[in-house]
């Protein structure tokens, strides 16, 4: 801008004074969050990796917080503690119902167990008599099927 235009800006509402404006390339908040600033949950997940040393049974080993949480949740239920026990009891139901949604390709993941299915399979298709369709073919469309009765 030439000096005539710098002389002839108006300060008032909504036009600060050129000198108090962002310059260009600088942040508007200097002292906001830093880089790298953690947020809650990954401050409370740091923690709870964290090892603290515990002796158990006379000897003395590292284990994490979240080990050292889920033992005294366990041992106060056992106790007989009322408000431990339901916690505990939810906590091992969801992950009942976590593992309980697994799918057959998680089930029977080992090479041996694919051998046993394909030769079980194998055995089927060999003793159904040539009439019957194969597993492996094509259902047919329901919708597309006349009954007569």
């Amino acid at each position: 801008m030439s000096k005539e235009d710098k002389k002839s800006y108006e300060v008032g509402f909504g036009k600060p004074p050129r000198s108090t404006q962002f310059k260009p390339g600088q942040s508007g908040n200097t002292a906001g969050r830093p880089r790298g600033a953690k947020n809650f949950h990954t401050a409370l997940e740091q923690e709870l990796r964290s090892r603290v040393t515990v002796t158990e049974n006379g000897r003395r080993k590292r284990i994490s917080k979240r080990e050292v949480i889920a033992k005294h949740l366990v041992n106060k239920s056992a106790s007989g503690d009322l408000k431990a026990i339901p916690l505990l009891l939810s906590e091992t139901r969801a992950r009942e119902s976590a593992a309980g949604d697994a799918g057959p390709s998680q089930v029977f993941d080992t090479a041996e167990d694919h051998a046993v299915l394909q030769s079980i399979v194998a055995r089927i298709r060999s003793s159904s008599p040539e009439g019957t369709p194969s597993p492996t073919a094509a259902p047919q469309n329901p919708r597309k099927m006349v009954r007569r009765s």
